[in-house]
C-alpha cells in the first residue's frame, strides 16, 4: 500500500516495519528544492509517528540518486530557507528514532553525498558516485560538510571537497562514506534488516541517542554555513556562474 504523497516522493508503508521512501524526479536528477524537502520531511514525520515503523529507507528512480540542492534558479535571497530546510533534514535524519537508511545506486553529488551521509547506514549499488561539487560551482559545502566527516574523518571530508572528487562505491566503501559495496542492492537491504530484526529495538533507539550525546552536532552549525554561503553568493561572479550552469541544465 502507498500512502499519498507530495508528487516528488513515493512513499510505501507496505511492508512493515519498513518505511521507504523513493525520491521520483529523475527529470530534475532528484534534486532538493523546495517540493522535495517538503515531501521528505513530512515522509520522515508521518513514518517516525507509524505504528510498528522501525526503519526509514531512502532510495530514488532514475540514474541519479540526489543531485543536490536547487540554487542555480534562486533569488538572492531564496536560498537561505532552502538551505536551512536541508541542515534541519539531515539533523532529524540523524537523530530520528528509527534507523534511517539510504540506498544509493546512482550518482549523489552535493546535497545528495549529505542527505546519503546523514543517515545510519549507507547502502552503495554498482552505479553509486559521491561527489562534492561545491569549490566548482564557486560555493562550499557548508551544510553537508559535517555529516560527511562523522563518516570519513575530518580532513578526508575537506579533501573530498577541496579537489570535488569523484569516488566510486567502492572507494566510498573504503572510506567510510558507505557502510557497503553490493551488487544487489534489495538483498543487501534485506539482510540488513534481518539484522535489525535481530536486535531489540529499544536497545537500537538508546544507541542512536547515546551516539548523538557522545558526538553532538556543532553548535551553531547552521547559522555558520549560512554566513559561509552569503560569503560566497555576495560576490557578483559567483550569482553569475551560477546562473549560467544551471541555464545550461548542468546544476539543479
Amino acid at each position: 500500500m502507498a500512502l499519498t504523497a507530495p508528487a516528488p516522493l513515493r512513499v510505501d508503508t507496505g511492508r512493515p516495519p519498513l518505511v521507504r521512501a523513493t525520491l521520483d524526479t529523475p527529470a530534475t536528477r532528484n534534486r532538493l528544492d523546495d517540493d522535495m524537502l517538503t515531501a521528505l520531511t513530512g515522509a520522515l514525520t508521518a513514518a517516525e509517528a507509524a505504528e510498528g515503523a522501525e526503519v526509514f529507507v531512502l532510495d530514488a528512480t532514475g540514474d541519479s540518486f540526489c543531485s543536490g540542492i536547487a540554487l542555480g534558479e534562486a533569488d538572492r535571497d531564496g536560498w537561505r530557507p532552502r538551505l536551512t530546510a536541508v541542515h534541519h533534514l539531515l539533523q532529524r535524519l540523524a537523530d530520528s528514532p528509527l534507523v534511517t537508511v539510504a540506498v544509493v545506486d546512482g550518482a549523489a553529488t552535493g546535497g545528495g553525498v549529505g542527505l546519503a551521509a546523514a543517515c545510519d547506514h549507507v547502502i552503495a549499488g554498482p552505479r553509486a558516485s559521491f561527489r562534492m561539487t561545491e569549490v566548482l560551482l564557486g560555493l562550499v559545502p557548508a551544510v553537508i560538510l559535517p555529516v560527511v566527516a562523522e563518516r570519513t574523518g575530518r580532513h578526508r571530508a575537506f579533501s573530498l571537497a577541496l579537489g570535488a572528487q569523484h569516488v566510486s562505491a567502492e572507494q566510498a566503501a573504503g572510506i567510510g562514506l558507505a557502510d557497503q559495496r553490493t551488487d544487489d542492492c534489495r538483498q543487501e537491504l534485506r539482510l540488513l534488516l534481518r539484522r535489525l530484526r535481530a536486535a531489540d529495538h529499544g536497545a537500537v533507539r538508546a544507541l542512536k541517542r547515546y551516539r548523538r550525546e557522545l558526538f553532538p552536532a556543532p553548535e551553531g552549525h547552521a547559522d555558520r554555513a549560512l554566513r559561509a554561503v552569503a560569503e560566497r553568493l555576495a560576490d557578483q561572479r559567483v550569482h553569475e556562474r551560477l546562473n549560467t550552469l544551471h541555464r545550461q541544465g548542468l546544476i539543479p
